[in-house]
């Protein structure tokens, strides 16, 4: 995977979490690994960057990740953008939260860089649907098909 055109954003309030990241990512040969350390700074750089993925930490400043996510996904100028949610809380409760503020995916910090990589891989190589309902904008929140369910807002696949 040649990650030496990709833009990204690293969106973290800890200055070494965000070293860690860039340096991961630039052992793999990217080059355009922006930084910011508050939503405020994360939305200006949106612009201004222009990144081709997020990375993005659920607690920024407290509860801001999740808030962000949901403007990203709401009121940017790019609501597809690829975002990799971080959190040292693993918990299938924060999980879900994430995914369903829109979340292309989840890591743990502490992560690994075959962690990082997998999930890389995935929202590049196998990207998933973006859906729209009276609540929720973002990717499919399924990773596979439910036989069981009947139910009127029922997609196809």
């Amino acid at each position: 995977m040649d990650l030496s055109k990709v833009h990204f954003l690293v969106i973290d309030d800890s200055h070494e979490t965000v070293l860690l990241v860039r340096s991961v990512l630039s052992s793999w040969g990217a080059h355009g690994v922006h930084e910011a350390a508050s939503a405020e700074r994360a939305i200006e750089a949106l612009t201004t960057t222009n990144p081709d993925i997020a990375i993005l930490d659920q607690r920024l400043g407290g509860d801001d990740g999740l808030s962000l996510l949901r403007f990203i996904r709401n009121e940017s100028a790019n609501p597809y953008l690829p975002v990799i949610v971080l959190s040292a809380d693993g918990r299938k409760a924060r999980v879900a939260e994430a995914r369903d503020a829109g979340a292309n995916e989840f890591l743990v910090k502490p992560f690994t860089a075959r962690g990082l990589y997998i999930k890389l891989q995935s929202v590049i190589l196998q990207p998933r649907p973006f859906v729209r309902s009276k609540d929720y904008f973002g990717p499919d929140r399924r990773r596979k098909p439910d036989p069981e369910y009947k139910g009127p807002e029922r997609r196809g696949g």
